[in-house]
């Protein structure tokens, strides 16, 4: 299974980072703006700049919900900032208007992070329903205050100067418009290839297994609402300088369900969509507005029109919920594999083996006899730990220590408590009483992901995998905390962003190389068999380079020899120096790997010993194993009869 003959020099590379490629595509964008800007009538410069606004907005839209997976309508709130921000600082203190946009921009940012904490801790339809609730707050304050000119609006905006240049023509904001479409789409889909663009699609995937790798969920959360918050600004204050005039109506309800349904329409995955949707969006209204009138009248032609958007939609999000960027995406890769001759993965004809003996007790024994390792001091320790659930006590006092170099088993029956005992190690939970540390640091009252960077890795009893993400993608957020790129630099990127992207890549090759997953590299995590997806796990917390890993049931889905190479696998880590902690009920597993194995049962430690010596505990083998020793050796047998979750 994992092949350790084959060197990372074979497993293909893709760092995310700008080629030739790259710059071939920003020249191709702005030749084809320039194109379109002085070629089309003033009919179709208009329409071309109204889309650039639109798909500005979706690309706002997509950051949040898309990449974050968090369903915020608060587009419209800081669209109506920025138009607002661009009317006051112009028409009511004659500040310049690119400053003024820069001013409405920021003002949105800090509203953005002001709110983004607290509206946060909803989820789903709670928070979709906060956020609109935020747009329709804003709208009642620009409808109802005499400064911002209530339902009236406020006109007389001067146009864009920018640097001496006044932006007055269809064609001129045709160009302004797209150009900022593509420095934004740019910077999204080179977020998406970083650290911190991982990052908030693990969000989106698994929040827990997030936290696990070291994300901080809502710092994450906050930043990407705050630039969907500064694009939307931006959007707004170029609508006020290209319409000249402002109203509540502009910023209501209606404009944030508009931006939403090109976001739906399009592909919420991609930052493509948003672009896709408002070009298909326009095409759809201006091709039904050519034929519609003549069939239901001037007066019934807008229902016909929102009943065939309408239709659409639903056929959308019933067969391609990725939306048309998702569809259209998948035929060019599929275009692209036929004509480098690429086999698919259906093609994919993958030998795996495993160890050269599954005789895991010959293994041990073996090793046991040229065994040089050294246990160290103590890594991880736990006093007096307690978890009560209302009236359910699930852990009950457990004290337990791991050294360095050292593999500890955690075995007991269903319900023991196991699984809650490595949630509170990990700060998944927060213990009722008791004390944990990692190196002598305390952590017991410590989020997830501040455990994480204190050296704890771990990994789940069912695979917490992310949605849309490929083999490679998934370990490399194993690595978040050995990077420092934030989104700004990541976006760009700067030559510190692409070197540690590099670094991260190649931690990645290795620790891929070592498990024997670097044919799977480019595939869906998602879409791997169990066993394969364990493994995934596992290097998703390798290269994280912990103190200390704690792995939750790694032998399920794998057969024997398999299991043979997890064990010896986790004994070389040992060698290395990693702690290494084991919930697992295979028990010819754990009588192998383990050097301590740790009982557990009704949420107390029952037994602390080396293998051999809880085996022969009678007390254990009335109350987890139920064959003693001496009838019966500690085999696949046993461990179907005595092994309970």
């Amino acid at each position: 299974m994992f092949d350790a003959t084959t060197t990372a020099s074979k497993m293909p590379r893709r760092s995310g980072m700008p080629t030739w490629w790259h710059l071939g595509g920003a020249l191709a964008w702005i030749a084809i703006v320039l194109v379109y800007a002085f070629t089309v009538n003033s009919h179709f410069a208009s329409v071309g700049y109204q889309v650039g606004l639109t798909a500005l907005l979706g690309l706002g839209m997509v950051l949040v919900i898309g990449y974050a997976g968090q369903f915020s309508l608060a587009v419209g709130a800081f669209y109506g900032v920025g138009g607002y921000a661009a009317m006051i600082f112009t028409v009511k203190f004659g500040w310049y208007g690119l400053l003024a946009l820069v001013i409405g921009a920021i003002a949105a940012g800090a509203i953005g992070m002001l709110v983004a904490r607290p509206v946060f801790r909803l989820r789903g339809h709670f928070l979709a329903m906060a956020t609109l609730a935020l747009t329709q707050v804003f709208y009642l304050l620009f409808n109802n205050l005499e400064w911002t000119g209530g339902a009236s609006g406020v006109g007389g905006i001067p146009a864009l100067n920018l640097f001496g240049l006044q932006v007055t023509t269809p064609m001129g904001q045709v160009i302004v418009n797209w150009i900022v479409v593509g420095i934004v789409l740019w910077g999204a889909l080179m977020l998406r290839q970083g650290r911190e663009g991982r990052a908030l699609l693990a969000i989106r995937g698994h929040e827990a297994a997030s936290a696990a790798a070291g994300i901080d969920i809502a710092w994450s959360k906050t930043r990407i609402f705050t630039i969907a918050a500064v694009i939307s600004a931006v959007a707004g204050s170029v609508y006020a300088f290209e319409t000249k005039y402002v109203a509540p109506t502009d910023f209501d309800l209606s404009a944030t369900i508009d931006i939403l349904m090109i976001a739906v329409l399009g592909g919420m995955r991609s930052p493509w969509g948003a672009v896709i949707g408002a070009i298909v969006l326009e095409a759809i209204n201006e091709i039904t507005g050519l034929f519609l009138p003549a069939i239901f009248g001037i007066a019934g032609a807008g229902a016909a029109r929102q009943l065939i958007l309408g239709v659409i939609l639903v056929v959308i999000l019933v067969v391609r919920p990725d939306g048309v960027a998702g569809a259209l995406g998948q035929f060019f890769f599929w275009a692209a594999r036929k004509v480098r001759g690429e086999k698919g993965p259906a093609d994919l004809a993958v030998e795996e083996t495993g160890s050269e003996t599954s005789d895991m007790a010959a293994l041990r024994a073996k090793e046991d006899a040229a065994d040089t390792r050294v246990i160290g001091d103590a890594v991880l320790r736990a006093t007096g730990l307690v978890k009560r659930f209302g009236g359910v006590t699930a852990v009950n006092d457990v004290d337990l220590e791991i050294r360095s170099g050292e593999v500890l088993a955690v075995i007991g029956p269903n319900g023991a408590g196991k699984s809650t005992l490595v949630n509170l190690l990990s700060g998944n939970l927060v213990p009722t009483a008791g004390h944990i540390e990692i190196s002598g640091v305390e952590t017991t009252r410590l989020k997830a992901h501040e455990v994480a960077r204190l050296g704890l890795a771990r990994t789940f009893q069912t695979p917490a995998l992310f949605e849309g993400m490929d083999v490679v993608s998934t370990v490399k957020v194993g690595a978040h905390t050995r990077g420092h790129v934030g989104m700004l630099r990541a976006a760009v990127p700067t030559i510190g962003a692409t070197r540690e992207e590099r670094r991260i890549d190649d931690i990645a090759r290795t620790v891929l190389n070592r498990l024997g997953l670097w044919t799977y590299v480019f595939r869906d995590a998602k879409n791997l068999s169990l066993g394969q997806q364990k493994r995934v796990e596992i290097a998703r917390a390798l290269v994280a380079a912990p103190k200390v890993i704690l792995l939750d049931e790694p032998c399920a889905g794998l057969n024997k020899a398999e299991k043979a190479t997890l064990m010896q696998l986790l004994r070389q880590l040992g060698r290395e120096g990693i702690a290494v902690l084991v919930i697992e009920h295979d028990m010819e597993f754990v009588m192998s790997v383990a050097d301590r194995v740790q009982v557990i049962d009704f949420g107390a430690t029952l037994r602390v010993g080396t293998p051999a010596e809880v085996q022969a505990d009678q007390a254990v083998i009335d109350a987890y194993l139920g064959v003693s020793h001496e009838s019966s050796e500690v085999t696949g047998s046993v461990a179907t009869t005595g092994a309970m979750n």
